[in-house]
């Protein structure tokens, strides 16, 4: 993973002009160098593409985050399950002066986070001076402490919330610009017309799963996520609305059995009528599951408990988590492919939960990477969704091929 990296002096070895892309106000495409060197950009980007672009160096510069005395520096990002300082394998080396180096295979970063591209930060470990009282007068000490700095790059398109993205050739700086706006928007009740289906549907999350008619996606309907947010009290009134309205006779909850909140939370009686008559699938699973093991026993196995579940019990059927973003998104989207949506089918609903405005972001390419594991190739190079999907776990002894055929009759 790790890679020698060769020294130059020399800035003239860009493959364009780093002096106009740091100045910029307008998004610019990533650059590569032949062979590394620091310069402004790259110290603020925290990382330089060099060779044919097949290498990632991490750059810290312990400057420009207003760090003194790092003793150890570490990169932690999606492509490292965001280990904080565990492993030598992320550990960068001193370069010159400030400056702390690390370089790898791009292969081994091109992982994507919430935002669809590599996300990362640095971990130090840094002595701090503080100043204490001994003996009635001031001293001047130090102690060792472990600190995480949020980006400091003011190049747009290269940083969402407080985490540096990485981009490569081919990547547009522009599509980041436009979803950071998405990202940061925290929208209020009253810019909702609720006397509009499709504004009920945004502010709740709730919608048919597409290639179906009998599973519909959606929020928690009674834990509260979001209290922070004029919109939740309202939005949980919607969700159990929709649940209602679409005569749901079956739920699956892939966030657990959690317990309500006395006075707070409340589980409405049809879904505890629903509850009585077993017709509930409590299933915990997790974020890291469903995007970055998906080809995983865990997943195929969550995916094979669902299927069952929807085979043996009435529908239509109503599958959530929380926010209904992440493990939903992934379930439901595999459960479409299954029934023969398309991939710009599936990946425009998973980009609708965006919409919601509660500042939570996720870009498609984020459920793409997990699809792509699963079918071991580009999602253009997929001829046949439905059938290399279904094969997928087939072929692992998850299902059969019977019970993708009840699933599609009964999701239809």
């Amino acid at each position: 993973m790790k890679k020698h990296i060769s020294f130059v002096c020399a800035a003239g070895m860009l493959l364009c002009s780093f002096g106009a892309f740091a100045k910029s106000k307008k998004p610019s495409a990533p650059y590569i160098m032949e062979e590394f060197a620091p310069d402004k950009v790259n110290r603020q980007l925290g990382y330089q593409l060099t060779g044919d672009g097949n290498t990632v160096v991490f750059v810290f510069d312990a400057g420009a985050y207003g760090i003194k005395a790092p003793k150890k520096v570490y990169v932690e990002g999606s492509f490292n399950g965001w280990a904080k300082g565990t492993s030598a394998d992320w550990q960068l080396e001193p370069y010159k002066g400030n400056i702390w180096t690390l370089a790898c295979d791009a292969e081994d970063i091109k992982v994507p986070g919430n935002s669809g591209f590599p996300e990362f930060k640095f971990y130090v470990v840094a002595d701090v001076e503080y100043v204490t009282t001994v003996c009635g007068k001031e001293v001047t000490r130090t102690r060792q402490e472990k600190m995480e700095p949020a980006a400091v790059s003011r190049i747009p398109g290269f940083q969402m919330a407080t985490n540096n993205l990485i981009l490569f050739p081919g990547d547009d700086p522009a599509v980041v610009v436009e979803n950071v706006k998405v990202s940061e928007k925290a929208k209020k009740l009253k810019e909702f017309d609720l006397s509009k289906p499709e504004d009920c549907a945004t502010i709740s999350n709730v919608r048919v799963v597409p290639g179906t008619s009998k599973l519909i996606r959606g929020y928690h309907p009674y834990k509260i996520s979001r209290a922070n947010f004029n919109t939740e009290k309202t939005r949980l009134e919607l969700v159990n609305k929709a649940i209602e309205d679409n005569g749901v006779q079956s739920i699956i909850t892939l966030s657990g059995n959690e317990q309500i909140i006395s006075g707070k939370e409340t589980i409405s009686s049809y879904i505890q009528n629903i509850n009585y008559s077993g017709n509930h699938l409590f299933i915990d699973t997790s974020y890291n599951t469903v995007y970055y093991n998906s080809t995983g026993s865990d997943f195929g196995k969550l995916m094979a408990d669902i299927i069952s579940f929807i085979n043996t019990h009435p529908g239509p059927y109503y599958i959530h988590c929380r926010l209904g973003t992440d493990r939903t998104g992934v379930t439901s989207a595999v459960l479409a492919a299954l029934c023969g949506a398309s991939w710009d089918e599936i990946r425009a609903d998973y980009q609708k939960t965006n919409e919601m405005g509660i500042k939570e972001f996720r870009d498609y390419r984020l459920l793409q990477y997990s699809f792509e594991k699963m079918l071991g190739k580009p999602m253009d190079e997929v001829q046949n969704l439905q059938k290399e999907l279904g094969n997928y776990f087939i072929e692992r002894k998850f299902v059969t091929q019977a019970d993708l055929d009840t699933l599609v009759s009964r999701l239809k």
